[in-house]
């Protein structure tokens, strides 16, 4: 190659390169900063970090044109003295120098294309007052005095800072505006995502308590038939207390008599379902055991109510209040625990002995907080924990129950549950056109039956009678 023409290729090649950083915006960025206030995304170490990039570039550059110069003299005089020949270890620094000057000239291309996306990040910024128009960042370096003095200068290579003023973000004008969370409560803060709690919070779930209280077997059919005692006619008596002679030998003995019935209770199906997509149960896993536990819960209240206060229509079954004996033994002006007491006697009366009361859990609580005349509470201290009993049989306080009213009884003696099928939940897409829709049907449901063989053992009025 031509010695003389590849030096001075070099060392403008090298100028060029000090030129392009210049032309990607070098500026000082410590006076530019202080009255900026960033765009969306766009923090200030980032601008921070492309100045000290910059530097670090020019600085190498600054290097180099050292070296090229030094190294170009001395290939000058080689030049001369040698004829236009310079020696090899002259010409292997040139092309040191010239690998170098290629790899900052990528760097500072590399530099200039961060300072671009950075600018357009930025919100542009007011000219001579806030109607006047908006320019970017880089049209505001180009445009400014330093920027124009500098280009007239032998050796470009730092300019003067150039100040920016500051800058606007969606047509609203900031200054030196903090970085700071927005209200969280709007939803709208990008930063920081929001913390989930796991699963579902469901509301609280009201206490079961009325299957416990019977006992349970299993159904081999959809009625339930039992025959019961109707009348009994008992004339037991000593043999021969009617006649008039002798010791009743020989004598005719007394017949006592019997009626039976035959009473039946039908297997009632509770049941209730909702409808899902199959998406969302796939995307939300958590979703179908919430669902089911939810539903199987709903269809054990509905069974509670049954039990307890069903009217015996069609498709519901006969409950315990229905099918109850009516307190009869009430009298005016009678406390609950009055009540309570008597209701005990009726279902003694009837040759039965009551092992539980059911009571609204208002009407309990207004028992316990009776007094004496000494303003003592009647049933206990209240420093003390003590099982709800009452005259020694306990008390079941369940919302089931209907205010103002209470039920007494034998519940081991005198019925009995009788399921048909489990509670159980399925799922199925066979629903109207549910298919088509990708859409599923979630149904709950069980079966069973409720047997009630002693009416009598069961009493069921008002908790008070007041005069």
């Amino acid at each position: 190659m031509n010695s003389t023409k590849f030096l001075w290729g070099l060392t403008i090649a090298l100028v060029a390169v000090a030129a392009l950083a210049v032309g990607a915006g070098v500026f000082d960025l410590d006076t530019a900063i202080a009255g900026v206030t960033m765009a969306e995304g766009v923090a200030v170490a980032d601008l921070k970090a492309l100045e000290k990039a910059m530097k670090d570039a020019f600085d190498q550059m600054g290097v180099n044109l050292r070296k090229a110069q030094e190294v170009a003299d001395n290939a000058l005089a080689e030049s001369k003295k040698y004829g236009g020949v310079i020696e090899a270890k002259t010409n292997d620094k040139l092309k040191e120098i010239d690998e170098n000057r290629i790899k900052v000239q990528d760097e500072v291309l590399a530099i200039r294309a961060q300072v671009l996306e950075v600018a357009q990040k930025l919100a542009t910024v007011p000219q001579g007052g806030s109607g006047a128009e908006q320019k970017a960042l880089h049209e505001l370096i180009v445009e400014s005095d330093a920027w124009k003095a500098n280009q007239g200068k032998a050796n470009p290579t730092k300019m003067d800072p150039v100040t920016i003023g500051t800058f606007h973000y969606r047509g609203a004008r900031f200054f030196n505006a903090p970085i700071t969370n927005p209200n969280p409560l709007t939803n709208d803060q990008p930063l920081v995502p929001a913390e989930r709690v796991p699963g579902i919070i469901t509301p609280a779930e009201q206490r079961l308590y009325i299957r416990d209280l019977l006992p349970q077997a299993r159904a081999t059919s959809n009625l339930i038939e039992f025959a019961s005692e109707a009348t009994f006619t008992s004339n037991a008596r000593p043999q021969g207390d009617t006649s008039p002679v002798g010791h009743g030998e020989g004598e005719q003995k007394a017949e006592s008599a019997f009626t039976f019935t035959l009473s039946n209770a039908p297997v009632v199906t509770v049941a209730h379902w909702i409808p899902a997509s199959r998406q969302v149960l796939s995307d939300a896993s958590f979703l179908q055991g919430h669902l089911s536990t939810r539903l199987l819960y709903g269809l054990k209240l509905e069974e509670e109510q049954e039990l307890l206060t069903g009217t015996g229509a069609a498709g519901e079954l006969n409950g315990l209040n229905n099918q109850a004996a009516a307190y009869s033994q009430g009298v005016t002006n009678d406390t609950i625990l009055d009540t309570l007491l008597k209701a005990i006697l009726q279902v003694s009366l009837s040759n039965y002995e009551a092992s539980a009361f059911v009571l609204h859990p208002t009407n309990w609580y207004a028992a316990m907080l009776l007094k004496d005349t000494t303003n003592r509470y009647l049933f206990s201290d209240p420093q003390s924990m003590v099982a709800p009993r009452v005259w020694a049989k306990p008390v079941v306080a369940s919302q089931t129950q209907t205010l103002g009213r209470f039920l007494a009884g034998a519940f081991s003696m005198g019925a009995q549950i009788w399921d048909k099928e489990d509670a159980t939940v399925r799922i199925s897409e066979n629903v109207n056109d549910h298919f088509i829709r990708n859409m599923v049907a979630i149904l709950c449901e069980e079966r069973l039956a409720l047997t009630i063989y002693r009416t009598t053992a069961f009493v069921y009025g008002n908790t008070s009678h007041d005069g």
